[in-house]
């Protein structure tokens, strides 16, 4: 059974799969919408950093 944190990761993770769709699609978003997703994916991008800080923390101690 997959813990809480592991199971947001995911989440995060395909939020970030499906805002970056919608961002490539460009042409049927318009360009509001893809300003406010750019917005959304930068958001959830931090949130995705935050969230995996410990595999930065072991990459520098070779342990990845």
């Amino acid at each position: 059974m997959q813990t809480k944190t592991g199971i947001i990761k995911r989440i995060v993770d395909v939020v970030l799969t499906v805002l970056l769709l919608f961002l490539m699609a460009f042409q049927v978003t318009g360009d509001v919408l893809h300003e406010w997703l750019g917005i959304g994916m930068t958001v959830t991008l931090v949130i995705h950093h935050i969230l995996n800080r410990k595999w930065y923390k072991a990459v520098f101690k070779g342990k990845y």
